[in-house]
């Protein structure tokens, strides 16, 4: 019999989390605010909605995120000029500042984590994992 697949994905986000976290920090930030802002940098302006379905997470985590985001300075909220209830969202200058660090943090991870990867393989595990990850996004929110 075959290990779960499961296994192994908690095992590697276990230790992605613990490095990315170890880098962040340094900003004070965690892995899941690292992954927001980089959603911001490409997408400036949008909602709290648009960020939560981009990033596949739910509302009340999205607004926790960005709660320490606006207080860390790096992101702020503007009503939306067609419809105030809508805040739109956008990256400070203090938030810019560390755009390169960002990067360089989520680029040093996937570097380490396909050390030994052909380009083929990095095409298909990435592939396989986009799959996966709508397979139980789907599921879970299909129920």
């Amino acid at each position: 019999m075959t290990e779960s697949l499961g296994k192994y994905i908690t095992t590697i986000s276990k230790y992605i989390n613990y490095y990315i976290n170890k880098r962040a920090n340094k900003l004070n930030l965690n892995i899941h605010q690292v992954h927001i802002l980089k959603i911001l940098y490409n997408n400036e302006g949008i909602n709290q909605e648009e960020l939560t379905d981009i990033s596949k997470s739910d509302k009340v985590t999205i607004s926790k995120l960005l709660d320490g985001l606006v207080k860390e300075e790096y992101v702020e909220k503007r009503k939306n000029e067609e419809d105030r209830r809508i805040k739109n969202l956008y990256v400070t200058e203090k938030g810019e500042s560390i755009k390169k660090e960002i990067k360089n943090i989520l680029k040093d991870t996937t570097k380490i984590l396909s050390a030994d990867f052909t380009e083929k393989e990095n095409v298909i595990i990435r592939k396989l994992l986009n799959r996966m990850l709508d397979n139980i996004y789907d599921e879970i929110n299909n129920k």
